[in-house]
């Protein structure tokens, strides 16, 4: 385990054991940073975590399925804000999935505040909702931009300039929500450097 990420479960467990249902964790970054990866790593972590006599029972979304196609981080951030939202104040909340292979909407999803302890939603966006503790994660232009391409090859090739346009124009509509300086209140609670 590195020490980084010793240190963040280090500083996030106690906040979990000692906070609200559902404790919602965004993890942040741009396209190739190694957000997923570190979403999965820290809810499999979490989940070996004991509370209360048995395991922490972790769910586990991503944006990638809210947002209606590859023009669609805006409107992903908004379904991921209501759904957010709503959690947050113990009340159920949907979202509309989108289908990536038909190019089309799926049936709605219900997702329920007592579905799970703790909440981990990971993707371009995520700290631009309702949140207990945030995480962006950050890597160089150039090594994230070789992940994506070893992650989804020639799908995504031609979709890159648009998506990083796409990222550009929401870190500045929401630029409180990624400033990293010390203390900042809507910022991340965690910087993670992946490259």
């Amino acid at each position: 385990m590195s020490n980084q990420f010793q240190g963040l479960t280090d500083d996030l467990l106690p906040r979990i054991i000692s906070g609200p249902r559902p404790y919602i964790i965004a993890v942040d970054g741009r396209s190739g940073s190694g957000k997923t990866t570190l979403a999965r790593r820290l809810a499999a972590t979490l989940r070996q975590h004991p509370v209360q006599g048995g395991p922490l029972t972790v769910l586990e979304l991503s944006l990638e399925n809210m947002y209606p196609g590859w023009d669609g981080l805006e409107a992903g951030v908004e379904q991921w804000g209501r759904l957010s939202a709503s959690l947050a104040k113990h009340v159920p909340g949907s979202y509309t999935p989108w289908d990536w292979e038909q190019n089309r909407p799926a049936p709605p999803v219900t997702v329920l505040p007592d579905a799970a302890p703790v909440i981990v939603c990971e993707g371009v966006g995520a700290l631009c909702g309702a949140f207990k503790y945030g995480v962006l994660v950050q890597a160089d232009t150039g090594v994230r931009y070789e992940r994506a391409m070893a992650r989804d090859g020639e799908t995504y090739r031609p979709y890159w300039d648009m998506w990083a346009a796409q990222e550009e124009q929401l870190f500045e509509d929401y630029g409180s929500y990624y400033t990293t300086s010390p203390g900042w209140p809507e910022g991340p609670n965690w910087v993670y450097r992946t490259g």
